[in-house]
């Protein structure tokens, strides 16, 4: 008998049990169907926090003064039991780094000037705190931010009109400030555009200092997740010379924050281990400090590996329904043997050998949870899909999971219809034929 035969010969038996068969694939659908449900909002999941990471510069490297006996910063906390954390935590004394342990302009230089070829940009900043600017009736609100050249580029800015922080405007001390496309709306009630807000001036203050910039430069100003806002009502980033900030608000110089930026063709890790390195170096008779390096491809690594893990979990817990709908196929697989005593007998007799009633019954078990396993994959992505879109992610149904599955319930189809199918080969063909 051929393959064909075979198959036919399942769904005539499907048919003529169709609500039995309905039920026998239940455990299957509803296992398949969870499993890729997870599986679909788990990538979805995955995949957008990937993609707004990555947006915020996965080449990007930062540079952080840390305490060298801090847990946390190295990592050691996170390896220990409850009761050694604990020890550690009780013990522990955080340690304000003063203007002597931070990373100096002529670190910078010096780093700037041994890995140029490997170096995109550094940007240096300095987070001077909340400000509120009014215009008579109009006002705008703002954290400003001392920074250098670099920043730009890190925070990817689009320049409207004018332009950025330049090394020159450091140098020599300028009160100028780069502000958004909605500040200039908000402080100046949408009378000014871009470009004629060049120039002007606000005035503001901080921590009781009074303040006055002019207006450099105007960027578009971007949602993290890179739309526009559509709130107008919205405090930005106001970026002025860092030298500027420091001088105004008797900052010491120095930062215990740099972000670095790698070119697009280096190695990423190999670019931090040399930059850790270098730094270090600064830092080897420093008793309290060090630098710790970190970039955003390795949060991004370990987020994808934190959901991996959460989906395979809960996808084990699945795949219990997975065994129940297996012994579900056996059971049902086996009541039809006994349907079929006689009709088994009857082809026995005619010369069908113990292997293709083998074969039979193999094959009609393989349809069985085939069949529960497309239905599955279509339930678990249309629920996958539905869920990703309420939790505002692009739905990203993996076809891979899904030809896995059926592949998966056809391979259960098989283990659990060999028994019932081995029974049905084994049957006495004189004794199936008296089987009433």
């Amino acid at each position: 008998m051929s393959i064909f035969e075979n198959i036919h010969l399942a769904f005539t038996s499907l048919r003529a049990n169709k609500l039995r068969s309905l039920l026998t694939m239940l455990g299957i659908i509803i296992g398949i169907g969870s499993v890729i449900a997870i599986t679909t909002v788990g990538d979805s999941l995955s995949g957008s926090i990937t993609k707004e990471m990555d947006g915020f510069g996965a080449r990007n490297v930062t540079l952080t003064v840390t305490q060298k006996d801090d847990p946390f910063a190295n990592g050691t906390a996170f390896d220990l039991s409850s009761d050694d954390f604990n020890a550690i935590l009780d013990n522990f004394e955080y340690k304000e780094p003063s203007s002597d342990d931070f990373i100096t302009d002529e670190m910078l230089n010096e780093y700037s000037q041994k890995f140029k070829d490997q170096l995109e940009t550094v940007a240096v900043s300095n987070d001077l705190g909340s400000i509120s600017a009014t215009n008579g009736r109009y006002k705008a609100g703002g954290s400003l931010i001392g920074c250098n050249p670099g920043k730009a580029a890190i925070d990817k800015l689009q320049m409207l009109s004018g332009r950025f922080i330049t090394d020159k405007d450091n140098q020599d001390l300028r009160a100028i400030a780069v502000v958004s496309d909605l500040f200039v709306q908000q402080y100046f009630g949408g009378k000014l555009t871009a470009e004629q807000a060049l120039g002007q001036s606000f005035e503001t203050d901080l921590s009781g200092t009074p303040l006055k910039f002019y207006i450099a430069g105007v960027y578009q100003y971007k949602e993290a997740d890179g739309s526009v806002p559509t709130s107008k009502k919205q405090d930005t980033n106001v970026y002025i010379p860092i030298a500027s900030g420091n001088q105004l608000l008797q900052k010491s110089n120095g930062y215990q924050t740099v972000t670095l930026q790698s070119k697009s063709d280096v190695d990423n890790q190999v670019f931090m281990d040399r930059t850790r390195s270098f730094f270090n170096s600064f830092y080897a008779r420093n008793p309290n400090f060090t630098v710790s390096v970190s970039s955003m491809e390795d949060m991004m690594k370990s987020v994808t590996k934190m959901t991996q893990s959460v989906q395979l979990g809960i996808s084990a817990i699945a795949g219990i329904s997975l065994l129940v709908g297996g012994i579900g196929v056996m059971n049902i697989m086996m009541v039809s043997v006994t349907e079929r005593t006689r009709e088994i007998g009857i082809r026995m007799a005619l010369g069908a050998k113990s292997r293709v009633i083998l074969f039979q019954f193999i094959v009609e078990a393989m349809i069985i949870c085939m069949i529960g396993g497309l239905i599955g994959v279509g339930l678990g992505v249309g629920l996958g899909s539905l869920g990703a879109t309420l939790m505002h992610y692009p739905a990203k149904p993996s076809m891979v999971s899904a030809l896995v599955a059926v592949l998966f319930s056809m391979g259960i189809g098989v283990f659990f219809g060999y028994y019932p199918a081995k029974r049905a080969a084994r049957l006495d063909p004189i004794e199936a034929l008296r089987y009433e």
